[in-house]
């Protein structure tokens, strides 16, 4: 059910040093309602600590593992929902076309497809798209798109049993390789069924924005490790993959995204390879070698779920109304961190309808549709997904201009009206 690491998951280093600890929490991307196992109806710890041994590779993650059989039995999250998610998921296929030949009979894989969003915008005919993903209610809703999609995780077993004989011109990997147990034998698995001249990309969290925006609402336990470059880098120079390029974003409260190919696909171009110097020398001097950012990290963290809690106590102690906006994964965790529940946030509106009706765990605020939520005209939306702000203040006009206001928790805690856009 629940393991305690006692080495990195990386490296096998033993020194394992405190960066944050959120105490014990409810699954973040679990939403309560009828058929929610037991094992969901619990709480897990949330322990964040960093890989210090001498020589070590430094990364950060979980102290502890929660049973991927709990984490992703039913996920509450789906891709083509969000118009920001669409949006990036067609510029990473964009990209992808543009850095990678394809032609009919190609093979392109997506692990952890979810709704299958990202594969339905490759535009090149005639190729074959693959799906992973464990959680039936999201390959469901691949499937209903017309997506051969395998409900299990990624493996190179089941790849070649699905296409035998047979490699993956283009592989992606989006929002998941944090996830992993095993990041190492994962890149392994990957270039075993990556095509000679195949690409492989991979998006997520940055470490370095997570920490300069106090981002906390990343920490969960689905997100086993937190990267910098240096980590992906430290691997792949041990698996025989090189990056071909990098690029960042704000997905997710800031994203790094990667494009990597085999070593025998031809030497890095040496403009990527100055980027990546660049980088790393950047990474070098936030010291994230040492203990300094991960403290000041810790005491914002403190600060701003203080200021979150006391502004929403304020706020309804004084009969105005609070609602949250975007029942979100990330949201659940600022929710129990900083205990509020449905006293102080009597509803959550959610675009996803497979949500209404459910409640958030832990805190046990009933979910509903945005427009029964905008029906009830409440004084405010706190706005859990807050890196998604610019696209509710555009479909949440109306809401502003007739007085409503939104409360952002992250990086600061900031109250936003009409007359501040």
């Amino acid at each position: 059910m629940i393991k305690e690491i006692d080495r990195c998951r990386i490296c096998g280093g033993k020194t394992l040093r405190p960066v944050i600890d959120l105490g014990s929490q409810y699954i973040a991307s679990i939403f309560a309602g009828d058929g929610v196992m037991d094992e969901l109806q619990q709480r897990y710890p949330l322990d964040v600590v960093r890989c210090a041994d001498p020589g070590g590779c430094g990364l950060v993650q979980l102290r502890h593992s929660v049973s991927p059989r709990v984490l992703y039995s039913h996920y509450g999250y789906l891709s083509g929902i969000n118009e920001a998610m669409r949006a990036n998921l067609r510029d990473i296929v964009s990209k992808v076309e543009q850095r990678s030949t394809l032609k009919p009979g190609d093979i392109v894989v997506d692990i952890g497809c979810n709704d299958g969003t990202l594969l339905m915008f490759y535009e090149t005919g005639g190729i074959d798209r693959l799906g992973f993903d464990p959680a039936e209610n999201v390959v469901f809703s691949a499937r209903e798109k017309g997506l051969d999609v395998v409900c299990d995780f990624f493996s190179p077993h089941a790849f070649r049993g699905s296409r035998p004989g047979k490699k993956a011109k283009v592989v992606t990997s989006i929002a998941m390789f944090y996830d992993l147990e095993d990041p190492r034998a994962f890149v392994r698995d990957v270039a075993s069924i990556l095509a000679d001249d195949g690409i492989w990309v991979i998006e997520l969290s940055y470490l370095p924005f997570m920490l300069a925006k106090n981002s906390y609402d990343t920490i969960c336990h689905e997100h086993l490790e937190y990267y910098s470059l240096h980590q992906i880098t430290w691997m792949l120079q041990r698996e025989g993959l090189a990056v071909h390029g990098i690029e960042f974003n704000d997905i997710n409260g800031g994203s790094f995204r990667l494009f990597m190919r085999k070593e025998e696909a031809g030497t890095v171009p040496p403009e990527v390879q100055e980027m990546i110097r660049g980088v790393e020398e950047r990474e070098e001097a936030l010291g994230l070698a040492t203990d300094t950012p991960y403290d000041r990290f810790r005491e914002k963290v403190m600060t701003v779920s203080r200021d979150l809690r006391e502004l929403v106590r304020e706020i309804s102690s004084n009969g105005r109304k609070v609602y949250i906006y975007g029942a979100s994964t990330k949201g659940n965790t600022i929710l129990q961190y900083c205990g509020i529940d449905r006293n102080l946030l009597p509803k959550a509106a959610d675009r996803n309808p497979d949500k209404w009706g459910r409640r958030t765990l832990g805190t046990d605020i009933p979910i509903i549709s945005e427009e029964l939520a905008r029906k009830d005209s409440p004084d405010f939306f706190l706005v859990l997904p807050w890196h998604f702000i610019d696209v509710f203040v555009r479909r949440e006009h109306a809401f502003l201009e007739n007085g409503g206001k939104f409360i952002l928790p992250l990086p600061e805690v900031q109250v936003i009206g009409i007359d501040d856009l």
